[in-house]
């Protein structure tokens, strides 16, 4: 039986033809002329017409040894080692080129309107499939995404209302927007003087003081004294100080249970409000490092309440005071033991806060980080790799406020987060070849796996996770546990993310498959592995759960398993008959109760707004992923397919 061909207007939106007669489906709906008049380049012999099948025999197997993995990369190094396919010089075709192409073939769509801010964009396989919101990290699929899953589901998407501002109720809460803060008191006051005690002796003696070095007590306990005005201090000075106690107190609210003993409650949300009333007037003059800290711990809290915008708005002017105070090119403050060393060694944690947010940030939005590497001293802490996998949150000395900070995750993974924005997701990486891609890609990878060998064997990653995966032994000690899965988390984001960029190669073909040709059998591979890792992010997360105790973050961790999903349901699309294809929309299936589930403590309102967003949403990509099996069945004559469902 002969090829079945795509009439002229099916190939070129790319999108499948359902041959009638007189006229396809496409044609007849849209009321076109049915026509086949495109000239046909023949097929180059011994070229299979099925490539998904030769995925599936290259696809890593989830209970292989982890060497398998490494195969996959084989034939990226037998193309980045071939002289013949060596980077070109770009010319004028080259950087007019987007490879960011969409069904219709056309350049990506423009950015929607103002009034719906939109941050990274989504490329799978060759295809350009929309925008990730601002607000939620939920996707939007643009008019061309959705037609691609049309076509593979059979059935157009129906996902919940994010966008639609015309028909929001504005005296409800709305999906996907940012709350507001509360209205305060004018002028805003201060918790009595023995709260603001209570809660820094909190933060002082937690293992959070560690991982989120944003003061340092004694230096600290000089601002509180300030901002109640002890020492008759100057009217800015006084409100400086006040500014920073209210941005201290809304920020140590993200660690305290709800019903936390230990400390008084206050509102988080109140203490924020008040600081940003007083921040205009705070940061008219004299930026200190009062200031950054400011920024930095209302960044925080931002961040974790889910307020992205906001978090990138604080962020900024962060990085900006940060650049004042010279805290980037800082050389080694650790080797001093003096009092006086205090300072320099506490802005120096601050430029690595600030610079693993803004990289973390970036990657995450695919907007541009707010840190130019070439302008900051990047030397790591001395002996930073031996000091930060000791078990030690349980032996805290919580007098020495000069030791080495351990940060949220590793340095040394958020320099490679820089370097994947910069070789793969900047503006000239968008007009690179697929070669110079390929190879940037290959570079990263190799980086990666020699960070991955360096960590110790009991917080290190695995390179693919069985189903039938164990709590693993770092993750039993509470105090541990968050640091190791939040590595793991950002280790399998990193590889999705770095294998991921092949899809904007030129070698995807119209319908997802690589167009034949030597030089390109790498690309399929890496998308495999891309794939493959964010298979490896929620079964990681399942078998984290029964010990992941970590609230505080929950907005900072959804992000993980919602890029997983999406990646997850695209392979699906992409690959509906391939065996692993039913066990993958079994994996959406769960991935609801496992996100539920990540939230312990008593949810916030804008929280179960997002978490019904999410749900939504999930169990949409599932119910898509299992149509796509069916049709794809149907259309090929399978039987005996029920859709995983």
């Amino acid at each position: 039986m002969g090829r079945k061909r795509a009439c002229d207007a099916c190939h070129k939106r790319k999108i499948q033809c359902e041959p009638a007669h007189p006229s396809c489906d496409w044609c007849k709906h849209h009321d076109l002329e049915c026509t086949f008049d495109r000239e046909i380049r023949p097929r180059k012999r011994g070229v299979s017409k099925k490539p998904s099948s030769t995925r599936l025999n290259n696809r890593p197997s989830p209970h292989a040894p982890e060497e398998t993995l490494t195969h996959k990369l084989q034939p990226l190094e037998a193309l980045l080692t071939d002289p013949l396919t060596a980077p070109a010089p770009l010319s004028s075709s080259t950087n007019a080129f987007s490879p960011c192409r969409d069904p219709e073939g056309l350049p990506p769509p423009s950015p929607v309107s103002g009034s719906r801010p939109c941050f990274g964009k989504l490329h799978f396989a060759g295809y350009h499939l929309g925008e990730i919101s601002s607000y939620n990290g939920v996707p939007h699929f643009s008019t061309t995404g959705r037609e691609w899953i049309r076509s593979h589901a059979g059935q157009a998407p129906v996902f919940p209302t994010v966008w639609d501002d015309e028909e929001v109720d504005h005296g409800a809460p709305q999906l996907g927007k940012e709350d507001v803060l509360p209205p305060i008191e004018e002028p805003p006051s201060l918790p009595d003087r023995a709260v603001t005690d209570r809660y820094l002796a909190f933060f002082g003696t937690s293992h959070f003081r560690l991982v989120f070095p944003v003061l340092d007590t004694v230096l600290f306990e000089e601002i509180i004294d300030t901002a109640y005005g002890l020492g008759s201090p100057g009217p800015h000075e006084l409100l400086v100080a006040k500014t920073c106690v209210f941005a201290f107190l809304c920020m140590v609210t993200l660690f305290v249970g709800s019903e936390s003993p230990v400390v008084p409650p206050i509102e988080g949300d109140v203490m924020a409000a008040k600081a940003q009333h007083l921040l205009p007037a705070a940061l008219r003059r004299d930026f200190t490092l009062t200031s950054l800290q400011t920024m930095i711990m209302l960044t925080m809290y931002q961040l974790f309440a889910g307020r992205v915008q906001s978090s990138l708005i604080c962020l900024s002017l962060a990085c900006r005071i940060m650049f004042m105070l010279g805290a980037h090119t800082i050389a080694n403050p650790w080797s001093s033991s003096s009092p006086a060393s205090r300072a320099p060694k506490l802005l120096r944690k601050l430029f690595w806060l600030t610079y693993n947010f803004d990289k973390e940030l970036s990657l995450r939005t695919g907007q541009p980080p707010c840190i130019p590497d070439e302008h900051c001293d990047l030397s790591l802490p001395p002996n930073y790799a031996l000091t930060q996998y000791l078990d030690r949150y349980m032996q805290v000395d919580h007098d020495d406020e000069t030791m080495i900070p351990s940060l949220p995750g590793d340095l040394r993974l958020t320099l490679i987060k820089s370097k994947t924005c910069q070789l793969l997701y900047s503006a000239e990486a968008l007009r690179k070849t697929d070669a110079e891609l390929l190879r940037n890609i290959r570079e990263l990878d190799d980086e990666l796996e020699k960070w991955r060998l360096s960590v110790p064997l009991k917080h290190r990653p695995a390179l693919s996770i069985s189903r039938h995966v164990g709590v693993n032994k770092a993750l039993s000690e509470a105090h541990d546990s968050v640091r190791t899965i939040v590595i793991n988390f950002e280790y399998h984001y990193l590889v999705a993310t770095i294998h991921r960029a092949t899809g904007r190669c030129r070698a995807w073909g119209a319908h997802g498959e690589v167009v034949p040709g030597e030089e390109m059998k790498g690309v399929s591979s890496s998308l495999a592995l891309s794939v493959e890792a964010s298979r490896s992010t929620l079964l990681y997360l399942r078998s984290a759960l029964p010990v992941l105790m970590a609230p505080e973050v929950f907005c900072i961790m959804l992000f993980y398993p919602m890029s997983a999903v999406l990646n997850i349901f695209c392979s699906v699309l992409l690959n509906p008959l391939e065996p692993q294809a039913k066990a993958d929309v079994a994996l959406l299936d769960s991935a609801p109760e496992m996100i539920r589930n990540m939230r312990i403590k008593q949810v916030a309102k804008n929280e179960m707004l997002q978490l019904k967003l999410v749900e939504e949403f999930i169990t949409e990509l599932s119910r898509l992923s299992r149509c796509a099996i069916v049709e794809a069945a149907r259309r090929h004559g399978v039987m005996d397919i029920d859709g995983g469902g």
